[in-house]
């Protein structure tokens, strides 16, 4: 008779064992709830996102959020903007199951795109794993942060040595919460690489100019801030992936880690995909 042993380690997660204990979900749905409650409460979840760090398509992630929500262990709500239009989907996950309605009555398969007549939407799909309501969203305006220069004309800057040591903290500090900067080295990436990647940010974010240098091309400050501050975890985690299988000479590290997390929202689907492609013809 097989004997099996547990070594247990640190960072525990602590979750109630309801939904391992349910026998109408499948493993898959087991096992992403049960990653989905040991994130942080403020984590913006995406299907690219979700898809990146289990290395699964995205068709599988939908399935297992589609069963999640079947049995009341997930909560979807329409949203409205303020004019009072349906805007996304609001979606809340609970430790143990609810007797709200299992999906739309239509029976539209889950969507990239949000409408009023679908379910489960691809961006932004947000997830509050504590019941509350974080609002995230990929674009921040925060009134901690230097306003961009007015259209049309170049703003004087303080330079590093005459910026506001608060505008640094502030952009520190939500650049540190968006990314979750906590939990990444539980994953196996650097700190001292993270702690570069914070200060790069922060120093691009909270020093305004008329345009920002990237890759050899003038990007207005604003695009660039709003894109830097709309990085998350997931973008993060892809960014730390192309650095590590870089086997290219890097002659200005700091240039080319900033055109990696640039380009990082607007490559990283791509890279999934072709991930995904690979695993199934190999």
């Amino acid at each position: 008779m097989a004997v099996f042993r547990i070594e247990r380690t640190k960072d525990y997660t602590v979750m109630s064992n309801y939904h391992l204990k349910d026998k109408r979900l499948s493993l898959k749905a087991k096992g992403l709830l049960s990653q989905m409650l040991s994130l942080p409460d403020n984590w913006d979840y995406t299907l690219a996102g979700l898809c990146h760090i289990n290395r699964e398509s995205k068709d599988a992630i939908r399935t297992a959020l589609q069963e999640l929500e079947k049995y009341g262990y997930l909560h979807r709500r329409q949203t409205t903007d303020a004019s009072g239009r349906f805007s996304s989907n609001e979606y809340i996950i609970r430790e143990t199951p609810t007797d709200f309605p299992v999906g739309p009555s239509s029976g539209c398969p889950l969507s990239e795109n949000p409408t009023t007549e679908k379910t489960l939407t691809g961006n932004p799909t947000q997830l509050n794993t504590n019941i509350l309501n974080t609002n995230l969203s990929n674009t921040y305006s925060n009134p901690s942060l230097p306003s961009p220069p007015p259209p049309g004309g170049r703003m004087e800057t303080k330079g590093s040595e005459g910026m506001s040591q608060m505008d640094i903290e502030n952009a520190r500090a939500l650049i540190q919460d968006r990314i979750g900067y906590s939990v990444l080295p539980d994953y196996g990436f650097s700190q001292d690489l993270l702690d570069e990647i914070v200060e790069l940010l922060a120093e691009v974010v909270a020093i305004p100019r008329a345009t920002v240098r990237i890759s050899g091309t003038d990007f207005p400050y604003r695009m660039v801030r709003d894109r830097l501050l709309g990085l998350n975890m997931s973008h993060i985690q892809y960014v730390l992936d192309c650095m590590s299988q870089n086997t290219t000479q890097v002659r200005n590290a700091k240039q080319y880690l900033l055109t990696v997390l640039f380009n990082a929202p607007t490559t990283m689907e791509a890279h999934l995909m072709s991930q995904v492609q690979h695993d199934r013809c190999s």
